[in-house]
């Protein structure tokens, strides 16, 4: 298209053209005498709410705006490397025109703090005579546009409601303040940083690839991620509502194809379903979304002679031909990927065909083109529907699109200049041909600034950037800068903490040591889904004593990388990025410590240590009442998953919360079951509290592997041996997808894996829970009702080792010749397993045995073949220690025994990294038997 408009041809073209730049340069609804006010403030939330009043520290207020106003980019600082001054990083703005509108750079270039009120981004050219600034700017944003092109994407209204809701609730309020139904901006608050014209700055597609992963280009962690990719789509809309999905007047032409392709077809042999005329490459034409194929054809205007580089990006394939030449091609199935291709192209007009095809999910297609005198960007702003141009071509030059103008290869030229020499690239990282521009100016350093010179002077110099400060922030900046550089050592951890809250406005959201917390105007927007647990479920948690209340690795995770713990409250911690607050976790680990609580000593085993801790947690106790578990419902509110209890808190602070919960967070709800250190429950093990409170900690370790509490199920179908054992063949965990449990009166109980042939697992107290499977469709695996389980070797019981040393087989046991023959029973129900392997017969029969203390198994394994196998083994048990204790008798990591009787003596032997106690097989005759006992 013809740019006149920007070449500025004659002084008299010139000083139009300026005018129609300056009306674009002031916002929408802001006239002229609006726009020479004073501008507002920049807002730096943590400086707004403690360095504000009176008696403030102007030092500390000072420090924390010399990081935040990104002071230190461009002056040299001692403050950084001492910790004094946490550093922000401006914007990334590599490919930014892929981003934010055109028009919108150029507005915000030209005033920021009245296109978006409270910015940190000072104006760059406010010194500058009006007619100088204008010229400047324009070149700014014809560069910066030329870094990418910006997708468009239609909106979705039917998630508007769900990205209201998530706005409101999860904390977007909390930084931004409100807004109503329709998206628009509702009460802000004097620590909100208020939010510009989003329709104007973003497109729908740039502003959800923004929420869902704002370090992308924001990696200094002040805007942090908060919302999952789907909840970022959700929340674009709700804020884009109304938003109109632009168009331009048709300048290609488009062939719509159907059918099934792994590479581009040839489109001469195939019938197309449909053709038309399109702006630019718009899939939305297709008529499915998957096995189709579109050809876009129009015509290249070149302005000069020379090598293009052309920059084909597609999912699926895609190719490009020019002047009917191949160009690129990007063929084949794959994800969005971007091959370039170089032609040597004459001044003028050439024929231009794209094609691309999608064989299944998304669907994607983007040419970009730089060469002489044009920047990188998008090939459809050069494209004509015919040789001679555009019909509507006058009409749409009359009408300037602000955020659709040709880009002019002088203004991007001079553009990059202004970048390097006016301060951009002081603050901002811009790559271009993979160097990143170097600012052209060093500024003097942070010490030797004087107090009314330069940004700290009232009024704006030349070349000087203004940040419209206040009279008591530019005082908070001169008292930082009086502070004596020298060499401090590094601050205190205590220090660090306070300075890192504030930069990150952790304080709208938590307390520490009395300072901050939700303020009172803000309060009431905290919300949560369990109103009966007052502010304790809607208020984020005070951080005192943190750091020896969290392990030091998960904090570090939810500092950095966010979570959703509490399933009562709305609002979520934030993913901060480690490289930004990870050094928190050390800190607090310094500042709060506690003293450590002495472990106990258990008579039990450690399986009965865990089943008493699982009874405590069930019903003894009721912890299931109100938390969740393994994501299992409560009963009441839905309170912290248990099973991540060992991951997120220290032992020493669980113990002591778990004793008195007021002393650590006064008013909770939490009670304790040991007042005064005492408990209820006498009768498990031996009625001592740190035993019993160290049980549950055990049984907690297990995370997602403990067995349900007794009383987590809502709806259960306990079966119950009684006169007979119970046999119950499904999906097991611990026993695989062909189990067969079996439950026996004696209160001892296993189950057996028939795809493997093995004794998968035994344990003792209730059988199992139907359940799971017996009701709805009965998917999933279910784990036995009881507890103090053991878990027998996987893999073959029986092998054929060459020699004593030879490692068991890996290979499944249908794989070295195991066949299954199902069981037969006695009159009362006991099974005896019956499977073959080598042309060996084994019957296998566990009895139950009763016992004072506890119920036990007795296994017998008789062995039948026509010809005596060589060489063959029984693998009893594999573990991390095996230990013999005389009369046949082995312990088993010290926690439950094992007694063998055979024709011929067992054998450990350390094999992978464990123990194994193998038995060899001898028969006398055609037959051998083994005898297991099992005492846990």
């Amino acid at each position: 298209m013809p740019g006149s408009l920007w070449k500025f041809p004659s002084p008299r073209a010139r000083l139009g053209a300026l005018a129609a730049i300056a009306a674009l340069l002031l916002p929408a609804g802001v006239s002229r005498s609006a726009a020479q006010n004073a501008p507002p403030h920049p807002i730096v939330p943590g400086f707004e709410r403690f360095f504000t009043a009176p008696g403030a520290d102007a030092a500390k207020g000072g420090q924390l705006l010399l990081g935040e106003l990104n002071c230190v980019s461009c002056h040299k600082a001692d403050a950084v490397s001492s910790g004094l001054v946490l550093q922000r990083q401006a914007p990334i703005l590599d490919g930014v025109a892929s981003r934010v509108q055109r028009g919108f750079l150029r507005k915000f270039l030209g005033d920021p703090h009245a296109v978006k009120p409270g910015t940190v981004m000072p104006d760059v050219f406010a010194g500058l005579p009006h007619e100088e600034k204008l010229l400047q700017v324009e070149a700014l944003v014809h560069f910066l546009a030329s870094t990418g092109a910006l997708a468009q994407e239609r909106p979705e209204p039917k998630t508007i409601a769900a990205g209201r809701d998530l706005y409101q609730k999860v904390g977007c309020v909390a930084c931004h303040g409100t807004r109503d139904a329709d998206g628009k901006p509702g009460k802000l608050f004097p620590t909100s940083v208020a939010l510009p014209d989003l329709k104007a700055k973003y497109s729908l597609h740039s502003l959800i690839a923004f929420l869902e992963n704002p370090q992308h280009t924001r990696p200094s962690g002040r805007m942090p991620g908060l919302l999952t990719g789907k909840e970022a789509r959700a929340v674009a809309n709700y804020l884009l509502q109304g938003i109109p999905f632009k168009t331009a007047p048709p300048n290609v032409t488009y062939t719509y194809y159907e059918g099934d392709w792994d590479r581009l077809p040839d489109f001469a042999k195939l019938q197309p379903r449909a053709t038309g005329k399109a702006s630019g490459f718009d899939l939305t034409l297709a008529r499915r979304p998957n096995n189709f194929a579109m050809k876009f054809e129009g015509y290249l205007r070149i302005d000069r002679d020379g090598d293009y580089r052309f920059h084909l990006t597609s999912d699926d394939g895609s190719k490009l031909f020019l002047d009917g030449k191949l160009a690129v091609a990007n063929d084949g199935i794959h994800p969005p990927s971007t091959v370039g291709g170089s032609v040597k192209l004459t001044k003028g007009v050439h024929h231009f065909v794209a094609g691309v095809f999608n064989a299944g999910g998304g669907v994607e297609l983007n040419v970009e083109v730089e060469g002489p005198g044009l920047g990188r960007q998008n090939v459809g702003r050069l494209l004509w529907l015919t040789a001679q141009g555009n019909p509507q071509e006058p009409a749409a030059i009359a009408k300037a699109d602000e955020d659709d103008f040709p880009l002019e290869p002088a203004l991007v030229v001079n553009g990059r200049e202004v970048f390097a020499s006016a301060g951009c690239a002081s603050c901002h990282q811009l790559n271009v041909g993979g160097q990143r521009l170097q600012p052209r100016r060093v500024p003097q350093a942070l010490a030797k600034l004087g107090p009314d010179a330069g940004c700290l002077a009232a009024a704006p110099g030349k070349g000087v950037p203004h940040y419209a400060l206040t009279g008591v922030q530019r005082a908070a900046l001169i008292a930082a800068l009086r502070v004596k550089a020298g060499a401090p050592a590094p601050p205190a951890a205590r220090a660090a903490i306070a300075r890192t809250m504030t930069a990150f406005n952790c304080y709208a959201c938590h307390q520490r040591d009395k300072v901050g917390g939700a303020e009172e105007a803000l309060n009431p927007l905290f919300t949560t889904a369990e109103r009966e647990m007052g502010d304790e479920g809607r208020l984020p948690p005070p951080l005192d004593g943190v750091g020896a209340k969290m392990n030091p690795a998960y904090l570090r995770k939810v500092l950095g990388g966010g979570s959703k713990d509490r399933p009562y409250m709305h609002t979520r911690m934030p993913a901060f990025g480690d490289q930004n607050v990870g050094h928190l976790a050390q800190a607090f680990e310094a500042v709060d410590t506690l003293a450590p609580v002495a472990k106990p000593v258990f008579t039990q085993t450690l399986p009965r240590v865990k089943a008493a801790g699982r009874h405590m947690v069930g019903n003894a106790l009721g912890c299931i009442k109100c938390h969740t578990f393994a994501g299992h419902k409560a009963e009441g509110v839905q309170g912290i998953d248990m099973t991540l209890m060992t991951q997120r808190v220290r032992r020493d602070w669980f113990h002591r919360y778990l004793i008195d919960p007021q002393k650590f967070r006064p008013g909770t709800r939490m009670p304790t079951s040991w007042p005064g250190g005492v408990t209820f429950l006498k009768d498990v093990l031996d009625g001592d509290t740190l035993k019993q409170v160290e049980a549950v900690w055990l049984y907690l370790a297990d995370g997602g592997r403990a067995l349900l509490p007794p009383g987590m199920k809502k709806h259960s179908i306990a079966l119950v041996p009684d006169k007979e054992a119970i046999i119950y063949r499904n999906f097991i965990e611990g026993a695989g997808t062909r189990a067969i449990a079996v439950g026996y009166p004696e209160k001892a109980h296993l189950a057996f894996d028939a795809n493997e042939g093995r004794l998968a697992m035994v344990w003792q107290g209730a059988f199992m829970d139907a359940a799971r499977h017996w009701m709805d469709r009965g998917a999933g695996f279910e784990q036995p009702l009881g507890d103090n389980i053991v878990h027998l070797p996987k893999g073959p019981a029986f092998a054929v080792l060459a020699k004593p040393d030879e490692k068991w087989p890996a290979k499944s046991a249908k794989e070295v010749g195991y066949k299954f023959g199902g069981y037969r029973l006695t009159p009362d129900e006991r099974p005896t397993f019956l499977y073959t392997y080598h042309g060996v017969k084994v019957e296998d029969f566990p009895k139950a045995v009763a016992g004072k203390a506890a119920p036990s198994f007795q296994r017998t394994l008789t062995l039948t073949a026509e010809r005596p196998v060589a060489d063959l083994w029984f693998r009893a048990v594999v573990a991390d220690r095996i230990e013999a204790v005389g009369n046949g008798w082995y312990r088993i990591d010290g926690e439950w025994r094992l007694r063998i009787e055979s024709g011929a003596p067992p054998q450990v032997r350390l094999s992978n990294g464990k123990q194994e106690l193998l038995v060899p097989v001898r028969f006398d005759g055609k037959r051998a038997r083994i005898v297991q006992e099992l005492v846990w």
